[in-house]
């Protein structure tokens, strides 16, 4: 891996016309450029791949911050990362295998893939896709304007998909509430546990709330733990092979919530509901139209493209 590690020595600032040297502390901050590949090395500082640059790292430490500048890759296997890791503008992370004792944060980025990852300060994505899968996030989920896709993660905190896409769910368990806002092709909730509140409001499209539905085959239950509010939405929606052991609330809908017979509500309902459609019935029945493999195909091209340039790049310290 062509990695470089640069000791910030002194600091200069223009002051009354002149340039004034200020002197670093003791401990110097050590920063480590990664380019290329890189094995089971620890780091002890910071980590910076820079714009435009690819980096893998199999079995690697890094103690500080990792930052993944503008258009770079970071493709990581069996590492530990101590502090936080930020995703810069068009940017991309895959991390498989590893833990992350920090926040994971991305700001515009292509995306970030974790997948059998423990991330311990939570994951939080502005613009690009978030694809959790058979993760641990000892914290909150929070995807706005993008894509967000959960599948088999367990989420300690709150999971909240705003203004995105879409919001998909599945064979997961959130142990706070969720929150699903004004997202352009609604979302799936299958398969999964939530412990706290659940609400649906202002999304477009369509809502499967448990069961087999047009967007996908979900042949377990679902349960939600608190209430579940479905409300403002101008989707069409669904709701079966749920239990709510709180109340339903559905209101200011542009089309009355759909309940299916597998549906159990233990709270109550505040509504006025009816039951599946003919169509989406025979909807349930075709081939379902599951929006983890268009992700899946996304990560694959970019991983490999980060990859192969990296590879190119080199190896060595």
């Amino acid at each position: 891996m062509k990695i470089r590690s640069y000791l910030v020595a002194a600091s200069l600032v223009a002051a009354s016309g002149g340039l004034v040297t200020i002197a670093a502390p003791a401990q110097a901050a050590l920063t480590t450029t990664c380019v290329g590949e890189g094995g089971a090395v620890t780091v002890s500082g910071a980590l910076v791949v820079p714009a435009g640059a690819s980096c893998t790292l199999t079995g690697t430490k890094v103690k500080g911050t990792v930052t993944i500048e503008a258009g770079a890759d970071l493709v990581a296997k069996g590492v530990t990362f101590s502090s936080t890791v930020a995703v810069g503008n068009n940017a991309y992370l895959d991390i498989t295998d590893s833990s992350v004792k920090g926040a994971v944060t991305q700001q515009g980025a292509f995306g970030v893939h974790v997948q059998n990852t423990t991330a311990s300060g939570g994951i939080s994505a502005v613009d690009g896709f978030l694809y959790s899968v058979d993760a641990t996030v000892k914290g909150d989920i929070r995807s706005s304007s993008g894509e967000l896709y959960i599948s088999g993660t367990t989420v300690s905190g709150a999971v909240s998909g705003d203004a995105n896409l879409y919001t998909d769910v599945y064979d997961s368990t959130i142990n706070k509430t969720l929150t699903v806002s004004a997202n352009t092709l609604g979302g799936v909730l299958c398969a999964s546990e939530v412990e706290g509140d659940t609400a649906y409001k202002n999304n477009s499209d369509t809502l499967q709330l448990g069961g087999d539905g047009p967007l996908s085959s979900c042949a377990q239950a679902t349960y939600l733990g608190g209430d579940l509010a479905v409300t403002g939405n101008s989707a069409n929606a669904v709701l079966d092979n749920t239990i709510v052991r709180g109340k339903l609330t559905a209101s200011d809908n542009s089309a009355t919530l759909q309940v299916g017979e597998l549906a159990r509500v233990r709270g109550g309902i505040t509504a006025t509901t009816t039951a599946p459609s003919a169509s989406l019935a025979r909807a349930a029945k075709a081939a379902p139209q599951d929006r983890g493999a268009d992700l899946a195909s996304k990560v694959a091209e970019r991983t490999a493209q980060a990859e192969a340039a990296a590879a190119a790049a080199g190896t060595g310290l």
